[in-house]
């Protein structure tokens, strides 16, 4: 998002073209400022379906639907990964041209503001459509807000126990910006260190292995082991953080850094996607026909545990890999579209879901067929939002509470 989900690479410090091949001074992704806006397009229509699936939301709709359900599911299986491989791209070129305290002041501002300002401003409103859905509270949204969020409901835990990462109780769907900003910060200096010029050979070596074909599907090696090791109670998995247990998250994020620094790892990936398009879809044919005979409440304990998890990660490297290698190769390319877009990432992300909880809390009991409810969310919540965006686009006051650069004055 902007800053994480924006940054790309304006300017990049000269390095050694034997070690650092893909990026040059003024260079910039184009095709990462597309994957970035449309993994926002696939989050927001993700989201506007999740009150027709079988699991347990915010909202549901009377009559859960299996294609909705299947369809959630098979998304649920890269879109996060996709969200922080694209930040740990965005975080290479960002650390290029600051030190390690300029980047974390600049993390602090674009990240954390935005995320307090989603936490006591934006959330109230998406936790009290969902605690008057569930019947566990009834009153006005006043009496809510002042009696309710900040006594019982407020969804950050302070008080940080055993188990404080089994769950996303750090913003609801927000986990995601505050888990970005910790992310940001701790493998800093490890970034840092693996810029030095002593230490790019190390990666240079990894990226000609990984420079051949089926080479980048060693790099899902670690994710799978730390996706094994992150066991319950202290994990929860699938459900957790977006279907996914946190630690995979960082790997992600560093291995998407990796990625960036060495133009060998991108060739082996336009290599590699589409034999990797053809184990995504292999594999998350498997999680599926596992989730229908074994039931997703059991699918993760006991006997299936480790199953599911090396195909799980294994699953979404690959979907990465396959969107990483075709985004490259079909768009390399800039419009004013994009432009705009792309700037609007993180407030779109920041009221999304709360705008479509709110919508669909007074359409779900409409008498429709589930798609004509879907539409109706999708359009409603689209068009409120787009009016929300509208002035925090033009004041730099709400630009900056919700990490957008400031306009310049004219």
């Amino acid at each position: 998002m902007k800053g994480e989900l924006q940054t790309n690479s304006d300017s990049v410090e000269k390095s050694n073209p034997e070690t650092q091949r893909e990026t040059k001074k003024h260079e910039r992704w184009y095709w990462l400022d597309w994957l970035r806006v449309l993994a926002m397009g696939t989050i927001f229509l993700y989201h506007c379906g999740r009150p027709f699936i079988h699991i347990e939301w915010h909202i549901m709709n009377p009559e859960p639907d299996m294609l909705f359900t299947l369809a959630n599911g098979f998304v649920t299986g890269w879109i996060m990964p996709l969200f922080f491989v694209i930040s740990g791209i965005a975080t290479y070129f960002s650390l290029a041209k600051r030190s390690p305290k300029q980047f974390a002041t600049s993390r602090l501002k674009r990240l954390m503001i935005p995320f307090i300002v989603g936490l006591f401003v934006v959330l109230p409103v998406h936790r009290y459509y969902s605690a008057v859905f569930k019947g566990y509270f009834s009153g006005s949204f006043v009496d809510y807000l002042f009696w309710e969020y900040f006594i019982g409901d407020f969804p950050f835990d302070i008080n940080i126990s055993p188990t404080y990462f089994a769950g996303s109780n750090q913003g609801t769907y927000l986990w995601y910006i505050f888990w970005l900003f910790i992310f940001s910060l701790l493998p800093v200096h490890f970034f840092k260190w693996l810029r030095k010029e002593e230490n790019r050979s190390k990666i240079s070596k990894l990226a000609a292995v990984c420079n051949r074909r089926g080479g980048v599907f060693l790099l899902a090696i670690p994710l799978i082991i730390v996706n094994v090791a992150a066991i319950p109670p202290y994990f929860v998995f699938p459900t957790g953080y977006g279907g996914w247990k946190l630690p995979p998250y960082l790997v992600f994020f560093i291995l998407a850094y990796i990625l960036a620094s060495n133009s060998q790892f991108l060739q082996s990936i336009d290599k590699n996607k589409i034999p990797a398009f053809i184990l995504g879809i292999f594999t998350s044919i498997i999680i599926i026909m596992l989730f229908v005979m074994v039931g997703i409440e059991d699918i993760a304990i006991e006997n299936f545990y480790l199953l599911i998890s090396v195909i799980w990660a294994f699953n979404g490297w690959c979907w990465v890999v396959t969107i990483l290698g075709f985004g490259r190769k079909l768009l390399n390319f800039n419009n004013r579209f994009l432009k705009t877009s792309n700037e609007f990432v993180l407030p779109f992300y920041i009221l999304h879901e709360t705008v479509i909880t709110a919508v669909a809390f007074y359409v779900v009991g409409l008498n429709l067929i589930v798609m004509g409810k879907y539409l109706i969310i999708i359009l409603a919540s689209f068009a409120i939002i787009s009016l929300l965006l509208a002035p925090i686009g033009q004041i730099n006051q709400l630009r900056f509470l919700f990490g957008m650069k400031l306009k310049k004055k004219t």
